[in-house]
């Protein structure tokens, strides 16, 4: 048996390297558009609202899959959802490649979304059957630091390859990539280590031979939100800790720092990767927190990351103000990254705290609705917001001014200073309570 377990613990690291190949990808498409922009707006004339839109469907479709997501996560297993998810980036892609006008690009845009939105879910219900409690939030962090070098990959290393075989050559290489990963999953993964002959990593053991009901498991996750009002709470939270990081990162600081500090497309790509290195950081550095130095407490690291996310907002306009102290603003990219992190890692561990596990895929598919609907909300907000600000024209690309946006990022500092607020009213389970 000791022989087995031991088993156990290598092979999970293999279907861990797999999903998370997978999860590489969604943050790849997640910002790409910051550094693509400049290529759309060349490709096609656009108002900063449609690429702002454009960008958003991505989100608007993750949101949309999210209920879907986690009941089939507990229906049909997470194993198959990771495929379908794969499947669907890799079509989406295609169409990005091929697309002949910029409303194919969207469908792509939103097909991508839908897939990659069908990854979390499963990938977390995997890790709470191959990986202990006490090594969830971690585990959760590290996850999210691998994507984010997948953002990484979409900042400096994009734009050069961009810059070699063109933005469309870029789509058609990811969809190939994601059939391949389609085929290591179906190889490799399965949906707990019973199912591949191991123990389970815990006592608690789940019968994967027993059908579960679907509206029973949709009516037990609706009722564990009703009943518990921190869920809402946190959704709230995290909706405008994510959104406000997508808005910038994601889309609106590539042409930020090409209107207003005029800075060419590779030194762009360099300032993005500060922001995606920082994500890496501070995702490993957030789940570490709140697992080991705070000992499972979420609440204390919650608070204290949003606080330093406002902060970091509030400098982040003041430098730009000046539109000098370029080591400041970098060093301010940086953190901007680690103080969200901290801010929305613990958050994650605390729904798996609050969830009961067999229906945990459920209670998270209806929670993750939220940081992506707060994606589609502030990256179109502050494409409206740039585009009253009276943009000019230049060789047929516009041309966004500072006061607009000054006033985007003071509308992101607003906005997070009211999730910092709302950090006050949320409860902890007692350690007796937490479902195991």
């Amino acid at each position: 048996m000791e022989k087995t377990y031991r088993g156990l613990l290598r092979y999970r690291w293999i279907v861990y390297a797999s999903v998370t190949s997978v999860y590489f990808f969604v943050y790849f498409h997640r910002v790409a558009p910051a550094a693509m922009s400049q290529a759309f707006m060349k490709e096609w004339p656009l108002s900063g609202t449609a690429l702002g839109i454009m960008s958003s469907l991505y989100f608007l479709s993750y949101a949309a899959v999210q209920i879907p997501a986690g009941i089939l996560a507990d229906f049909i297993g997470p194993k198959k959802l990771i495929m379908l998810s794969a499947i669907s980036m890799a079509i989406g892609s295609f169409l990005s490649y091929i697309a002949p006008t910029f409303a194919v690009l969207a469908i792509g845009r939103a097909l991508i979304g839908a897939g990659a939105g069908l990854t979390f879910v499963p990938l977390a219900k995997i890790l709470r059957y191959w990986f202990r409690r006490r090594e969830f939030a971690t585990m959760i962090g590290l996850n999210t630091s691998i994507g984010n070098i997948g953002a990484i990959l979409a900042s400096t290393p994009l734009i050069a390859f961009m810059l070699l075989v063109g933005w469309r050559n870029v789509f058609l290489y990811i969809s190939l990539i994601m059939l391949f990963l389609v085929i290591v999953n179906m190889k490799f993964v399965e949906d707990s280590p019973e199912k591949k002959g191991f123990p389970p990593i815990e006592q608690h053991k789940v019968n994967f031979t027993e059908k579960l009901d679907i509206k029973t498991t949709i009516t037990q996750g609706i009722s564990v939100w009703i009943k518990n009002p921190t869920f809402p709470i946190l959704a709230i939270i995290i909706a405008i800790a994510y959104g406000t990081l997508m808005g910038f990162e994601g889309l609106w600081a590539g042409p930020f720092l090409a209107n207003v500090y005029k800075m060419s497309n590779a030194t762009i790509g360099n300032w993005l990767l500060i922001i995606a290195v920082g994500m890496v950081i501070g995702q490993v550095s957030a789940g570490y927190l709140t697992d080991k130095v705070f000992k499972g407490k979420r609440k204390v690291p919650i608070l204290m990351g949003n606080i330093l996310y406002v902060a970091n907002w509030a400098l982040l306009i003041i430098v730009a103000i000046s539109q000098q102290h370029l080591i400041i603003l970098k060093l301010l990219f940086f953190t901007l990254a680690i103080t969200n992190s901290i801010a929305t890692v613990p958050i994650l561990g605390l729904v798996a705290d609050l969830s009961p596990k067999e229906i945990y895929g459920t209670v998270a598919g209806i929670f993750n609705m939220s940081p992506f609907i707060g994606s589609t909300i502030f990256q179109g907000v502050m494409g409206n917001i740039l585009d009253k600000s009276k943009p000019i024209i230049e060789n047929g690309v516009k041309i966004f001014t500072l006061r607009g946006y000054l006033w985007a990022f003071t509308f992101c500092m607003v906005a997070a200073s009211l999730a910092t607020f709302l950090v006050i009213f949320i409860k902890e389970p007692d350690s007796s309570d937490i479902f195991r």
